[in-house]
């Protein structure tokens, strides 16, 4: 019984093309950039960790572009975020 109902959960009732429009598209649009978003933030607090590690074990002389380094990531942040927010905007307005 367990196995009919498992095959009852993947009852598919319609399957065919051109059922999409603009509302359609920008829902998955706004879904992208929400995992693209997830995604980038995810990564860019990788490489957060990665960059202090990296500056509490160098030398004196490469705590600098370490630092800066670091500065650059946290740009990136900030530029990702402000990048996906303004697309969701966009397609919020519609």
């Amino acid at each position: 019984m367990k196995l009919l109902n498992s095959f009852l959960l993947l009852d598919i009732d319609h399957l065919e093309g051109g059922g999409y429009n603009i509302n359609s598209i920008l829902k998955a649009l706004k879904t992208l950039t929400n995992w693209a978003l997830s995604i980038g933030i995810a990564a860019a607090g990788v490489s957060l960790v990665v960059g202090f590690i990296l500056y509490a074990v160098v030398d004196v002389d490469q705590k600098g572009r370490v630092k800066q380094r670091i500065i650059q990531t946290l740009i990136g942040i900030a530029g990702i975020i402000l990048a996906i927010s303004l697309v969701n905007l966009i397609i919020d307005l519609f």
